[in-house]
């Protein structure tokens, strides 16, 4: 075989060492593009999260109606016993954790109150009554701007709802929106909770609007409905002040006491007793 020449060779060898070195310095192949109508690497349905669903409101037990009757009453320590046998559902259940939110009302625990009916407004979205009873707490809490928000979303509520109580509940909010005229003629077709609740709430807006004798026909419709009805004669025996009928005042105080003695209003009528009777 004949011999290479020196210099072809050598050029040979180097060719050999430096094609690996070549071949690693070849960029790497760019992806091909997909085909138009074509999806690559897309995640399934299966892989894809769904948001999160909010959870069904639930319904009323039967021991939130019976402590709402109690609570008309004043009778607080009743209504807490009943509402012990489903506390432990207060963080799932609107309507219990408003019920327990009165209860601290009641006892003057106010802050207590406004945090268990904010849970209740957020378990029970469509429910006015919560939205009603976070209002009066605010009122409690002389914090006028945060109750008139609770009164005007539970109007909201209450015209979204529509049915049942809820007419109940925006004319209780439109009264307490000095909406008087609005709040009467809701009224007047309502239902409610307890059908003495209804005279009730128009004699107090009656006497808002300094109507005292229709607001005293009003306010005797109620106790007649329910004699236990204890702000009834609260508020009645503010329009016996104002229409001089010193004697009917007396025993509607003193009727209100005995029914609500611990009553955040307990203190003024005791007030007006000692003014009468001197």
């Amino acid at each position: 075989m004949p011999k290479m020449p020196r210099l072809m060779m050598i050029g040979a060898l180097l060719g050999a060492l430096l094609l690996p070195l070549v071949a690693e310095a070849k960029p790497p192949k760019k992806p091909r593009k997909p085909k138009p109508g074509t999806q690559q690497n897309q995640p399934g349905p299966e892989s894809q999260q769904a948001e999160p669903q909010k959870p069904a409101e639930q319904p009323a037990p039967p021991q939130v109606s019976q402590a709402d009757r109690l609570l008309w009453e004043y009778k607080t320590g009743q209504a807490r016993s009943v509402l012990q046998a489903v506390a432990g559902q207060a963080d799932q259940n609107g309507p219990v954790s408003a019920a327990l939110g009165r209860v601290s009302e009641q006892e003057k625990n106010y802050g207590e109150a406004e945090s268990r009916l904010r849970k209740a407004t957020e378990l029970s979205p469509s429910d006015p009554a919560s939205w009603v009873y976070l209002g009066e707490v605010y009122l409690r809490q002389r914090k006028g701007g945060e109750a008139d928000a609770a009164f005007r979303k539970a109007t909201e509520v209450a015209r979204s709802k529509g049915g049942g109580d809820s007419s109940y509940y925006l004319g209780v909010a439109q009264q307490r929106l000095r909406q008087y005229d609005e709040a009467i003629s809701t009224l007047s077709g309502a239902s409610a909770p307890d059908s003495a609740l209804i005279p009730y709430q128009i004699g107090v807006t009656r006497s808002f609007q300094e109507n005292w004798p229709a607001a005293l026909e009003q306010l005797n419709r109620a106790i007649e409905m329910n004699s236990r009805l204890a702000y009834a004669y609260y508020y009645r025996g503010l329009v016996q002040e104002k229409l001089g009928r010193k004697d009917q005042l007396v025993g509607d105080m003193e009727n209100f006491l005995s029914l609500a003695p611990d009553a955040p209003e307990a203190e003024r009528a005791k007030a007006i007793l000692r003014a009468v009777k001197r």
